[in-house]
Formats: structure tokens, C-alpha cells, sequence
């Protein structure tokens, strides 16, 4: 099976290139300091107020006004720090499309469009997990673990060969599907001020690829691989500062896409979101956000091939520290 729109790993190394040298360039751009700078107006001289009776009141009331707008400014203005961690989890409202098809070891088999031939819902909802962790105030680090799955009773409309069972015209099967990955993901930041952070992003995707059909009353195929995937991408971030009292809630949005074609499989990825991060303590921030994201898997690896497409809205819960 040919991946339509297949991409070539020449190109994809040469985005990276293009992304690096963009975020090098920023780097030289970003200014020395991100976090605004503290002053100490009880320093300043007495004599610049305009009566002496009300100097001392005005440098007492300045100076305590001046630790906590400073606090203030550093909890609400100042979400970056040199260190972060997040875990978080995600309720996707997924709907799945396309179609695979698996071959047996003989060389035998068909291809099987999943709702067509297969009955399975597209709609569900799934749940993600994963967790985040920020050093040195550019590198960031994602584990997140996704178990998908799907499964349905049906009739076959048509004759099929999944992996050499054959499956007649109105057979009664029962279809089990799962696609669970572990992704192992690297970020580097570079900031264009202190509103926008962009920068690339590496993934190694772990898919665990099994299906099973069962046929009533009879025999079943089973079918289990596992994928090794790369893929490399870029990432964007927008927190912007001057909201008013919105401030408080820390809104942001971002965006993220990865893709690579690697051994005859291309796996490509994107997401959009908006949310809010509001603070619930003075270390804790607790993370809401809403997106759209889609997932998709062309070609073919072994005795798989998978033209498989999984999208739509989510919601995200997190807690950051």
C-alpha cells in the first residue's frame, strides 16, 4: 500500500534545520531579563516627598505596596519559571475513520473499512493521560500514555479476509479494536518576549496495534503488533499579559503538529487550543483548557497496513506546579 501524500525523511530533516535556525535566531533577539525587576523605592531619598509628615507614611505605604504588587506581578504576570511540572487529563471526543488491512502470515487478507465492513462506532470518548516537566526554563518533557480503544457486535455486509479468516456476506462478528501508545516527547523553547514561545519538539510514539474478530459461534483472528514511530514537529504559545483583572486567570493559547513517514508508515499529528490556568495556591495552578486534535497513521509496517484517522474536540484538566 502506497501512504497517499507520503513524505520523505530528507524533508522532515530539513524543517528541523529551518525551525532550529528560526529559534536561534530568536534566542539572540530575547532579552536579558524575563521576570520584571523589583525596586526598592524605601530606598529612595526622604527628602523628594512633599511634606515631611506625609514622606514617612508615603515610603511605609510604598514600600509595602511595592512586596506585594511585586508578588502579585510574579504569581499573575510571571507564569514561566526556571523549573515546572504538570500532570493532567484529557477526555477526547474522538471520531475514527478509514480503513487497514491485516495480512497473514501466508500472504492473505483484505482491506476493511472499519465502519463499513467492521461496525465500529465512530464516535467515542477516550481518555488521555500524561504529565510535563520543564527544566532549565527551555527544555521541556512529555510522557503520555493513550488507550484507545473500540469495539461493537455486527454483521459483515460483504465477503471480507481479515488476516486469512474468511468472513461470508452477513456473518455475525464481534470487532475489537485497540491503539494504545506510550509518547515520549521533547520540547525546546525559545521565548519572543514575554508573550509568545515557540520553538521544535521531537516524539517517539510506542503503538501497541491489536485487533480481533470474532466470528459467532466460530473461529477468531487475532492480530498484535508494535510500532516504533518518530516523528519531529514545532509548537507555539501565547499568554498574553495585559488582560485586567482577566490577568488572574492566566489564559493562553497554543497550537502543536508533528509528522513524520519513517520505514514505509507516516504518522501525523496536530492540536489547537485555548485555556486558562487560574492559581489555587501559591505553588499550584489548576489547568482547564479546550482543543481540537487529530491523529492520523498511512502505509504500512510488517503485516499491517492502516489508513487511519482519529479527530475532534477534547477537553483538558490539569494540575501544574
Amino acid at each position: 500500500m502506497q501512504a497517499r501524500g507520503s513524505m520523505r525523511i530528507p524533508c522532515a530533516f530539513l524543517v528541523l534545520a529551518v525551525i532550529l535556525v528560526a529559534t536561534g535566531v530568536a534566542g539572540a533577539w530575547e532579552p536579558q531579563y524575563r521576570f520584571p525587576v523589583k525596586v526598592r523605592v524605601s530606598g529612595t531619598d526622604s527628602s523628594d516627598a512633599t511634606a515631611g509628615g506625609a514622606s514617612k507614611a508615603s515610603q511605609f505605604g510604598a514600600s509595602n505596596w511595592d512586596v506585594a504588587a511585586g508578588q502579585a506581578r510574579r504569581e499573575v504576570l510571571c507564569p514561566k519559571r526556571g523549573y515546572a511540572f504538570a500532570i493532567g487529563t484529557r477526555p477526547f471526543f474522538s471520531t475514527i475513520s478509514g480503513s487497514t488491512k491485516v495480512v497473514s502470515r501466508g500472504g492473505e487478507g483484505s482491506y476493511v473499512n472499519l465502519f463499513g465492513h467492521l461496525r465500529i462506532p465512530p464516535e467515542r470518548t477516550l481518555w488521555e493521560f500524561y504529565s510535563y516537566l520543564r527544566v532549565w526554563d527551555r527544555i521541556g518533557l512529555r510522557l503520555e500514555y493513550v488507550p484507545w480503544n473500540w469495539e461493537a457486535p455486527g454483521h459483515v455486509p460483504a465477503d471480507i479476509n481479515f488476516g486469512g479468516l474468511l468472513l461470508k456476506r452477513d456473518d455475525a462478528i464481534q470487532t475489537e479494536l485497540s491503539i494504545t501508545s506510550l509518547v515520549i516527547g521533547a520540547d525546546y523553547d525559545v521565548a519572543f518576549g514575554r508573550e509568545l514561545t515557540f520553538g521544535p519538539n521531537a516524539d517517539l510514539h510506542i503503538i501497541k496495534w491489536s485487533h480481533r474478530i470474532i466470528r459467532a459461534g466460530a473461529e477468531a483472528a487475532d492480530f498484535s503488533q508494535t510500532i516504533f514511530q518518530p516523528a519531529i514537529g514545532a509548537h507555539l504559545k501565547y499568554e498574553p499579559l495585559n488582560t485586567g483583572y482577566f490577568s488572574w486567570f492566566k489564559p493562553y493559547l497554543e497550537g502543536r503538529f508533528s509528522w513524520m513517514n519513517f520505514a514505509g508508515l507516516g504518522l501525523s499529528t496536530w492540536d489547537l487550543a485555548a485555556g486558562v490556568a487560574p492559581p489555587v495556591s501559591r505553588n499550584v495552578d489548576a489547568g482547564i483548557k479546550l482543543g481540537y486534535k487529530q491523529w492520523r497513521i498511512d502505509g504500512n509496517r510488517n503485516r499491517l497496513f492502516a489508513d487511519v484517522g482519529v479527530e475532534g474536540p477534547y477537553l483538558d484538566f490539569s494540575l501544574q506546579f
